[in-house]
């Protein structure tokens, strides 16, 4: 069965940033110029709600910057450098780069998050191709040791026999930190999926950052959703605790993530699903009456598409003409109830119950797609039509009930998601 998610390997990565799918590559080229603007001890916030494609934005960012390492000897470097720079890779400073990915959600287990987040540090910098590596590998692991058992206080045998005082552990840390740091260079740490951590370890590691990271030429660029971190925060302090006070304080910048190129991002659905193009304007309808994030638009196209291939396959017919009203409660009420089910599960169960269908039918009157298949432009008249066909569908009935409950159910079974041999064809 296959992921109805796209994960952000190295190879997606890479892909997106070349066919620019997200239509996010101008955010990514204007963040990655700020960064490299920044001088001194910089951390940044790029905010955003979950499933608003934090981690590909960020490893985007990431992969700009490690294009411009020297030290980068990959095939594509120059090709993502000029798909994303549109070709003005040399307003972009030859700045020395060693950048870090760092997943605190799958570090979260740890008793200190410096250990991990060092390792991960010293693991990025063991990586490099100078002679200076044995020299880069010492210090990493020295700095991993002073993190383990100096800051942490985990004995792992006691390397060292006696622990030093708290400034001076502080010193030595920040001084292996350095020496790892490219010379004439800046190190960029992304710090994802902090707001998805337990309490405690999510501002550890805040503080951690702020009192060991202290270094003129490190950069830290949290992907995170500052809502749900305050959220997170306030359970560890209290629901009356100033939250976004207290994240003001770690934060230099805050920066909401860019939005995707919608209109670009409608092109590729619509040729990517293979389907009849009035269905990806009835999505971007419902799926900005819906604020959907970008996971939350993969998800509803996916399952509606399940859900259009199993009708047409069942009955054998196409979308259009619009023959009768079974294949009108497929291209509006189906795709609806899936969004709506996806947002508001009282709501939904409210609306199959015949107890609120105003929403619907105000949305459908103001629909464009809606307004040319019925060729009236007249609101009223527009209303009075999905007011009836609102009420012949869960007043009257005539099996159309049964139909959308069938149609739901086979969207809801993982079976549907498998692979298909056979794809419908565009009408």
């Amino acid at each position: 069965m296959r992921s109805i998610d796209l994960k952000p390997t190295d190879e997606n990565i890479i892909n997106t940033v070349l066919t620019n799918s997200m239509g996010r590559n101008d955010g990514v080229y204007n963040f990655v110029k700020m960064l490299n603007s920044q001088y001194g001890s910089i951390s940044i916030a790029v905010d955003g709600k979950w499933g608003s494609g934090k981690t590909f934005f960020i490893k985007q960012c990431k992969l700009v910057l490690d294009c411009l390492n020297d030290e980068n000897d990959s095939s594509e470097k120059r090709k993502i450098l000029e798909v994303v720079t549109q070709g003005k890779t040399e307003k972009l400073s030859k700045i020395s780069y060693k950048s870090v990915y760092f997943d605190a959600w799958k570090n979260d287990s740890d008793i200190d998050p410096i250990v991990s987040l060092s390792k991960s540090i010293a693991t990025t910098t063991f990586n490099i191709k100078t002679k200076a590596k044995s020299i880069a590998f010492k210090a990493g692991e020295q700095l991993v040791k002073i993190a383990v058992e100096k800051i942490a206080k985990i004995d792992i045998g006691s390397l060292l026999d006696i622990f030093q005082t708290e400034e001076n552990t502080e010193a030595e840390f920040k001084k292996e930190l350095a020496s790892l740091i490219p010379k004439d260079g800046r190190l960029v740490i992304f710090i994802d999926e902090l707001d998805r951590c337990r309490p405690v370890y999510a501002v550890k590691l805040l503080e951690r950052v702020q009192h060991f990271f202290d270094n003129e030429k490190i950069t830290f660029v949290f992907a995170v959703n500052l809502y749900e971190l305050k959220n997170t925060i306030q359970k560890l302090y209290g629901s009356n605790f100033n939250g976004d006070r207290y994240l003001d304080r770690f934060f230099d910048f805050v920066m909401s993530i860019p939005e995707p190129d919608l209109e670009l991002y409608y092109q590729n659905m619509d040729d990517s699903m293979n389907i009849n193009t009035n269905f990806p304007v009835y999505y971007k309808e419902l799926e900005t009456k819906f604020d959907f994030s970008a996971r939350e638009r993969s998800h509803f196209e996916n399952r509606v598409n399940t859900a259009i291939y199993k009708t047409r396959s069942k009955r054998d017919s196409s979308f259009f003409p619009f023959n009768d009203s079974f294949e009108m409660v497929d291209l509006f009420v189906i795709p609806y109830l899936i969004a709506l089910k996806m947002i508001d599960g009282h709501k939904y169960e409210d609306f199959i119950s015949n107890e609120d269908g105003t929403d619907f039918i105000d949305f459908l009157s103001a629909n464009r797609t809606y307004s040319n298949i019925k060729r009236t432009k007249d609101i009223i008249e527009l209303k009075n039509k999905a007011q009836k066909f609102y009420e012949s569908i869960f007043v009257e009935d005539n099996g159309y009930k049964k139909h959308i409950s069938e149609v739901l159910s086979l969207v809801s079974n993982f079976s549907n998601y498998e692979d298909k041999d056979t794809k419908p064809t565009k009408k």
